[in-house]
């Protein structure tokens, strides 16, 4: 003998809506959680990526190479400071471009680390040279913190900056001066 009582069909249709309440209560707190994994996931890989690519675009900076990693050689006519904006974006997976207003090279005196140095005397050996990203804007998966405070707002609230900094070595063999 079964010692529980049968439940009455007039309380299983009181009851039928638990289930899809419970399962909504469980349901979405877990995707909240699932989503914002993969936004944090995304945020900390583009941090991570864009460091690594000024990391290359500051190496290249301090040899004074002429020409790109691809073999193709810099432009002639004084734009060195674009063949380290292109390494570093072509480091960056493809976060950023060569000709993004993203990517910054500016040169400074090792007595005056902080006074940026006017062109187009900045890149001689011996001065520091910083690559940097500024203002990267964090793409999210879910922007749920857009769509609640302004559902029309069409840029990310959070960026990222990222810089390198290094000493310029001396030009390399046969070369006395490099274009800018």
């Amino acid at each position: 003998m079964s010692s529980q009582r049968p439940i009455s069909p007039r309380r299983k249709r009181r009851s039928g809506g638990n289930a899809f309440v419970e399962l909504s209560l469980t349901l979405l707190p877990t995707f909240a959680i699932i989503t914002g994994f993969f936004d944090v996931s995304f945020a900390l890989f583009s941090w991570s990526t864009l460091q690594n690519a000024v990391r290359e675009g500051c190496r290249f900076a301090i040899t004074f190479q002429t020409t790109m990693p691809d073999g193709s050689a810099c432009p002639s006519s004084g734009h060195l400071d674009s063949c380290i904006a292109q390494v570093t974006a072509n480091n960056s997976m493809g976060l950023v471009s060569g000709t993004s207003p993203l990517i910054y090279v500016k040169y400074f005196a090792p007595t005056s680390p902080n006074t940026v140095i006017a062109s187009p005397n900045g890149d001689v050996p011996g001065n520091l040279v910083e690559v940097s990203v500024e203002g990267y804007l964090l793409q999210w998966m879910v922007p749920i913190s857009g769509t609640f405070a302004n559902p029309f707002r069409s840029t990310s609230p959070a960026s990222t900056s990222v810089y390198a900094r290094d000493v310029m070595g001396g030009y390399p063999a046969g070369v006395t001066s490099v274009t800018r």
